[in-house]
This record gives structure tokens, sequence and C-alpha cells, in this order.
């Protein structure tokens, strides 16, 4: 397999991360305010909308790697950073969350017996080890958002409207808003995932455009 098909498959990981992420964050229930607790996961869309988010970040892992390496001269050291903590708070926050949003919560939520175990504070449950684990890396996540739509900003080549909105997206993040369906789902997959699916784009394009120079160089030889 070559580097370039290699970058190819990392391009595509990252649109559907984002189209995937999106649909999932669009659907995902909200009821009087809340989008955990005992009737957002006994909802008719749970826990299909939190599958649809959970392949969306799987197919983020997958093509996060070969997109920072595409676009590592363009972002520089803080890019580096800002893609490392993207994927460390993904991995902590964001996939642990989920796992149990979308595997564990629902099972609970059918049991009479195991609703007690569910948070009434938006927190799944009360658990010292989760809750701990969620804030450490949705701190790491929103820093890394930030982080990187700096990087992006900076960057030469690549246009610097996707850092500004990564920047200003990862701030309501910081804020305890108040949850609404649809709404709730744009605000927190729009901005992140915009961002990865337009370089998912760019490099597509770019490579694209590689291959054409390339064929066409015999031509002029």
């Amino acid at each position: 397999m070559t580097t370039n098909t290699l970058y190819r498959l990392s391009a595509v990981a990252l649109i559907l991360s984002f189209a995937f992420s999106l649909l999932g964050g669009v659907l995902h229930p909200v009821v009087d305010g809340q989008s955990h607790s005992i009737e957002v996961f006994l909802a008719p869309r749970s826990p299909w909308a939190q599958y649809f988010i959970y392949v969306g970040a799987l197919f983020l892992m997958l093509g996060l790697p070969g997109g920072y390496l595409y676009f590592r001269e363009e972002l520089g050291r803080v890019g580096f950073v800002g893609f490392t903590m993207y994927m460390l708070g993904n991995a902590l926050s964001a996939m642990s969350h989920l796992v149990v949003e979308a595997f564990v919560a629902p099972t609970l939520a059918a049991d009479p017996q195991g609703r007690a175990l569910i948070s009434d504070r938006g927190e799944i449950f009360d658990g010292a080890a989760f809750v701990t684990l969620q804030l450490v890396g949705g701190l790491i996540f929103v820093i890394s958002l930030l982080v990187m739509g700096i990087a992006l900003i900076r960057a030469t080549g690549i246009p610097s409207w996707i850092g500004v909105l990564l920047v200003v997206g990862a701030l309501p993040l910081l804020v305890p808003l108040p949850e609404r369906p649809v709404l709730a789902g744009l605000i927190v997959e729009v901005p992140r995932g915009l961002m990865v699916a337009t370089l998912g784009v760019l490099i597509q394009q770019r490579l694209g455009h590689s291959r054409v120079a390339a064929e066409q160089e015999p031509a002029h030889a």
C-alpha cells in the first residue's frame, strides 16, 4: 500500500467521521433539557443516535494520524501538540463516554433496579472515577480544539476560516448552555467535525492535483 493510498483512506475516515457524528448529534434525544437521563436512554432514537456518534469517533481515531502527517509541515509544533491532545482527549472523554452512554446506560434505564445508578445531573452515573475521567478528558479535549484552531489559523496553505471556526466553536463547550434537541448536537459536532472533514477534502484535492500533474508531465518532456 502506497503512502498516498494511506492518506486517501485517512481523508475518507475524517469525512465519514463528520457525517456519522453529525447524524448522531442531530438525532440524539434531549428530554426536558437533559441529554443524559433515564427518559433519554429510553427514547426511541436511543441508543442508535449514540451508536452513530460512536462510529464517528472511531473514524476520527483512524483518520487523525494520517491527517496530521499530511499537514505536519504547515501545522508545525503547535499543530503537533494540538492533534496529540485531541487524540488523547477523544480517547479519554469522548470514547469512554460514548461506550457508557450507548452500551451501558440504556440497559440500566430499562432495568427498574438499574435506574438508581443513573445520575440526575447529566453525568450518566455518579461513579467518582468516571466523573473524574470525563472532567479531565473533557478539559484536554476542549483545550486541544483551541490549540489546533490556533495552529490552523497560523498555517500557510490551509484556509484560516477553519481555525477561526474551531476556536469560536470550542468556546461554547466551556459554558453550560441549555440543551435543546438538534441544536445541542450542532454545537458539539459542527465546528470540530467540519474541521476534520475539510482537511479530508483538502487531502483528496491535493492528491488529485498531484496525480494529474504527474500524468501530464511526460507530455511536456
